[in-house]
């Protein structure tokens, strides 16, 4: 069976979220992503017509996540979940150390924020301190909260 790493940074964060989606995944370590900022970029009408993650360049910034662990199947799953194709594109990032590794980036990216829903963005921060993100950075992720939709 070929496993693969896969990152994420947002709502599958949340392990039991991730246990139901890939059964398969297995946690392989938290990382911190340079050259990256969190953003919400688009609208998901399945989130109640809220704002979503992704990642998008930033060489001043970064993105803290997880890399899980996954099977061929679990990843078909991810896209699926996903909608790879329509609202998110599977992609192959570099993370020193560990390689290329796949991760989601949202298909639509003009610059816009909007704002994510309370439920989606507890779920992110529940997922932040479960893996044991830095403080730092969860205090960040509590800070979208005020963040103006732009």
């Amino acid at each position: 069976m070929d496993e693969m790493l896969y990152f994420t940074y947002g709502s599958n964060l949340l392990w039991s979220q991730m246990q139901t989606r890939c059964p398969g995944a297995r946690v392989h370590a938290a990382v911190r992503l340079e050259g990256y900022e969190l953003c919400f970029p688009m609208i998901s009408f399945t989130r109640s017509g809220m704002g979503v993650a992704s990642i998008r360049p930033n060489q001043d910034a970064y993105v803290e996540g997880v890399l899980y662990t996954v099977t061929p199947d679990d990843l078909r799953r991810l896209d699926h979940y996903e909608s790879e194709g329509t609202k998110y594109r599977r992609n192959k990032i570099t993370i020193p150390k560990f390689g290329e590794v796949w991760t989601y980036l949202s298909r639509l990216d003009d610059g816009h924020h909007y704002p994510p829903s309370e439920e989606y963005l507890n779920a992110v921060i529940q997922g932040a301190t479960e893996h044991g993100l830095s403080a730092t950075y969860i205090q960040t992720l509590h800070a979208i909260r005020d963040r103006p939709e732009e």
